[in-house]
């Protein structure tokens, strides 16, 4: 029997860490059937590959694609199908989709998008995930049950600790979602919504993955300063609870906790060594992208975005908060606005549009953050440039986007995304593993295909072997890069000639086919 698609004369970089070696690879009914030199077997096509990598599809493990709307609004993803991405994982930073314990869940992702137009006809987890799959998805799509989520479900608005009746409610849905294909849980402690949260609680929610399987995926508690202890309490919760912990997008955020970047990942690395199962991912951007509001004092953010807005209108609570602000000596130059209510600020730093108005930087940031109701996003320089190497390097360490592909409606509106979302794993390819040498192509290979599939549990692929599902790419190691910047994020990357999406052509010479052979993913 002929194969359905044959890959000739390609360098194999399987995914596992291993040398790389020359090989054909046949596929057939969507999955490798055969890895070596297969001759002149027959196929229905057949791709040449001399000169080219030949990798698994790459797997983004933090993506925003479903809090973002991308997924339904634009379910081809082709922003990451022509990076090689094959498979995204969304669900995180305590922001879910599913399940929708009330009315007031749909709050949780409502800082990231306008949804009172939205068409949820879903409630819990499996329901969501057959909705999902009756799209035209481009690539496969796991999911994680977020934290704010859940817990808006069941106290809707209210920002304090659950009582012990609550957190069993929390744990049946949790318990549920799991049941039903969920693939872990996520938090986001830094939110204004789960802050209030002890780490008892947390404790008390991911024991039940330990019963059900799955992994615990936090956004730190804390970023800045406070990093250690917020890494620290994420090793506390893997050792209470003997479940997998994923710490996403790993980051010193300002430059007096730079120096706190190493340690964070030391601790980890003594963590491991004493048996706690704890990874983290990086992206590799020196700048940030981030809601605007997140800049302001944690206490002035109390109550959610209702309490917020309400302060900003008090004469003396401003007054407060400006206070706040002028100390901390923010660089409003370097702090450029991505997507604000008003189209003609996009593209301009803090200063130039005080400028434009005339008023001080710190008055402007309030306004913009009012008058977008929260979903105004910058770019921040807050990063250091030298500890990025630092967390890519890291052996138990994955690459992830912390971004997700963005609508056709979101490029017209004159929004600008983080070019994350259109470039990270060819920027990490090209400038990290090629240019600079930080590792040899198979350890930055394994970095975005098998090492994130074993974090989350994803069986059958990210790696080449037969019978694994057949989600490969196709590139040109001196060719690919990324070409989206910060001024102007939407370009595609280039030196991505193929991807193969459950055995089907999603990327032909480097265009997108608009095949949607993607699949929802369920844990099993």
């Amino acid at each position: 029997m002929a194969y359905d698609i044959l890959i000739k004369n390609g360098t194999i970089v399987d995914g596992t860490g291993k040398a790389k070696f020359n090989a054909d690879i046949g596929i057939q009914d969507g999955l490798i059937k055969d890895v070596g030199l297969l001759g002149d077997k027959e196929a229905k096509r057949v791709i040449g590959a001399t000169g080219r990598f030949v990798t698994p599809g790459f797997i983004d493990i933090t993506s925003h694609s479903d809090s973002n709307g991308s997924l339904f609004q634009n379910p081809l993803q082709e922003s990451s199908l022509t990076q090689g991405v094959t498979t995204i994982v969304v669900g995180n930073c305590g922001v879910s989709l599913a399940p929708l314990g009330s009315a007031e869940a749909i709050k949780s992702f409502g800082k990231w998008q306008d949804v009172s137009s939205a068409n949820i006809n879903w409630q819990g987890l499996g329901e969501f995930l057959d909705e999902l799959a009756r799209h035209h998805l481009g690539v496969n799509v796991a999911t994680l049950i977020g934290h704010n989520t859940i817990r808006r479900g069941v106290i809707g608005d209210e920002v304090r600790p659950l009582l012990a009746d609550e957190i069993l409610k929390v744990q049946y849905l949790v318990d549920k979602s799991l049941k039903e294909g969920a693939f872990g849980f996520s938090t986001s402690l830094s939110n204004s919504h789960e802050e209030v949260a002890t780490t008892e609680e947390i404790i008390a929610i991911v024991r039940v993955l330990g019963q059900s399987g799955g992994i615990y995926k936090t956004h730190l508690r804390n970023e800045g300063r406070d990093i250690l202890s917020a890494v620290n309490e994420a090793i506390r919760i893997g050792r209470e609870t003997r479940v997998p912990v994923a710490v996403s997008h790993l980051k010193a955020v300002g430059r007096r906790a730079w120096a706190s970047y190493p340690k964070a990942i030391k601790m980890m690395e003594n963590a491991r060594d004493d048996g706690i199962n704890i990874h983290f991912d990086v992206f590799p951007y020196a700048r940030t992208g981030s809601f605007l509001y997140q800049l302001l004092p944690r206490w002035a953010r109390v109550g959610g975005f209702k309490d917020m807005f309400q302060r900003f209108r008090d004469k003396d609570a401003r007054k407060k908060i400006l206070g706040y602000l002028k100390p901390e000596t923010y660089h409003f130059e370097k702090i450029i606005i991505a997507s604000a209510d008003n189209p003609a600020v996009n593209g301009k730093n803090i200063n130039e549009i005080a400028e434009m108005s005339g008023r001080a930087p710190e008055e402007t940031m309030l306004d913009l953050i009012l008058s977008s109701e929260g979903r105004a996003t910058v770019f921040g320089r807050t990063l250091s440039v030298k500890n990025i190497p630092l967390g890519l390097k890291a052996k138990f360490a994955a690459v992830a986007s912390d971004g997700g592909a963005v609508s056709k409606e979101f490029i017209k509106s004159g929004k600008l995304a983080h070019p994350r979302s259109f470039g990270t794993f060819p920027h990490f390819l090209h400038k990290y593993v090629r240019d600079k040498g930080l590792m040899p192509w198979e350890e930055g290979i394994r970095k975005i295909t098998s090492l994130p599939a074993d974090i989350i549990g994803i069986k059958g692929r990210g790696r080449i072997a037969p019978k694994h599902h057949a989600d490969l790419v196709i590139f040109e190691p001196e060719a690919i890069r990324d070409q989206a910047t910060y001024q102007n994020p939407h370009l595609p990357s280039k030196g991505v000639d193929w991807v193969i999406v459950n055995g089907h052509i999603a990327v032909e010479n480097g265009k997108v086919t608009g095949v949607g052979a993607g699949s929802v993913l369920r844990r099993t």
